[in-house]
């Protein structure tokens, strides 16, 4: 009988072992993985860089737990750098970040940022990079499967400003745009003019800037001059602040009119813009499904950390450091590569799916191997071939007493 006892408690032992080693791969390193936030600290979208760090350090802490309540080891820590709005600085950023061992890149938040990236070391490293950059320019050059946006590109986000002026002030209304002059303003002023006119809207001006002018009162003028029923403002903070105060200048502006894209988006509006440039504005910006348990999970982590408050993206930016981490736990490596290479088996349509409430069984599930459904606070990812979302859900906020008010959600394909 003792011996028999004995054999059932060896099998016992041998039994746990195995379990462990199967959550964790059989001879598995622990994974010490470093993902690279790069940040707009300073610089014409300074106002971004704030709660993408937070968003981004708030994805360690739950990833770093996770896998502790998984009994993976895993370790997640996160190295920072200052894009400044500018590509040079962003590539010389990035070159600190793969210096500290980064293996994923998040950020940065403009076009011409991303593609000096991309170019300058991302791609030929096979470093995923995940942009808060939404110019459909971004999709014209080779990047050889790295770039994985977690935000919709503007072809979206054109559609979701038709839906909101629609909404908001009605169909076939004139509409003024001044954008100004690089990728972002001129692809997403294009993509609007095709949508808007395709609804049976007017477009009444059509008005560039160059962001480094000193005086925008003379695009001012011609913006009012048409007596539009609604502007659209496809502009960065920086830049705005003299801008509106121009518009404002005119006399005949009215902010209620005013319709800004998503480099418009900030909780509370900065003190450097005039309160009379932009309230009662409205806008939209990418929005997460608000009645899940996840999105309300995520606020209360947010809540609950303190600093800055809550703003547009920064679920997407969480998902995304979500995904490379559960991506390096499935590719049982922190190599670039092979974090690449697993992005679509976490995002797999028809897997087990998990969300940040579940995130330890998901960590388990992905270390034995197996594809993932991670849905984020964001949603669902269903990336296209390209690395774009297929789809998004937009949120259309206004700006009520200097901060940002969301009244409605639209979805958009």
């Amino acid at each position: 009988m003792s011996c028999k006892i004995g054999r059932l408690a060896a099998w016992a032992a041998v039994s746990a072992l195995a379990i462990v080693a199967s959550a964790q791969g059989a001879g598995a390193e622990p994974l010490d993985l470093k993902i690279g936030a790069l940040l707009e600290s300073t610089g014409p979208l300074s106002e971004l860089g704030p709660p993408a760090e937070k968003a981004i350090n708030l994805s360690a802490t739950v990833a770093n737990k996770a896998a502790k309540d998984a009994g993976v080891e895993a370790k997640v820590t996160i190295v920072s750098a200052d894009s400044q709005g500018d590509p040079q600085a962003a590539l010389s950023a990035t070159r600190t970040l793969v210096d500290k061992g980064a293996s994923c890149i998040m950020g940065p938040s403009t076009t011409p940022e991303s593609i000096s990236v991309l170019n300058g070391i991302t791609m030929q490293r096979k470093i995923t990079l995940w942009p808060l950059a939404s110019s459909t320019r971004l999709r014209t050059v080779k990047d050889d499967g790295t770039i994985y946006r977690p935000v919709p590109a503007d072809d979206l986000q054109s559609k979701a400003l038709v839906k909101a002026i629609e909404n908001h002030v009605g169909k076939g209304k004139a509409v003024a745009i001044i954008f100004r002059n690089e990728p972002y303003g001129d692809a997403l002023s294009k993509s609007f003019t095709t949508d808007w006119q395709a609804e049976g809207g007017t477009i009444s001006s059509t008005i560039s800037f160059d962001p480094q002018q000193e005086s925008f009162d003379s695009e001012a003028g011609q913006a009012v001059d048409t007596n539009p029923d609604a502007y659209v403002v496809i502009d960065y903070p920086e830049t705005y602040a003299k801008l509106g105060a121009a518009l404002v200048r005119t006399g005949k502006f009215d902010a209620k009119k005013v319709f800004v894209a998503d480099a418009l988006s900030f909780a509370k509006v900065p003190d450097n813009i005039p309160p009379e440039a932009l309230e009662g504005a409205y806008g939209v910006a990418g929005g997460s499904p608000t009645g899940t348990d996840a999105f309300k999970a995520f606020n209360k982590l947010w809540d609950e950390a303190g600093g800055v408050a809550n703003a547009s993206y920064t679920a997407n930016s969480f998902d995304a450091a979500i995904l490379c981490f559960l991506s390096a736990v499935e590719a049982g490596s922190t190599e670039p590569g092979a974090i690449r290479d697993k992005i679509r088996s976490v995002t797999k349509d028809g897997a087990p799916q998990f969300t940040i409430e579940t995130l330890a069984d998901a960590v388990k599930t992905a270390a034995t191997g197996k594809e993932i459904d991670y849905v984020g606070v964001s949603g669902a990812f269903r990336f296209k071939d390209n690395g774009d979302p297929s789809s998004s859900l937009y949120d259309v906020f206004q700006y009520q007493g200097g901060k940002q008010v969301k009244i409605e959600q639209v979805n958009v394909k």
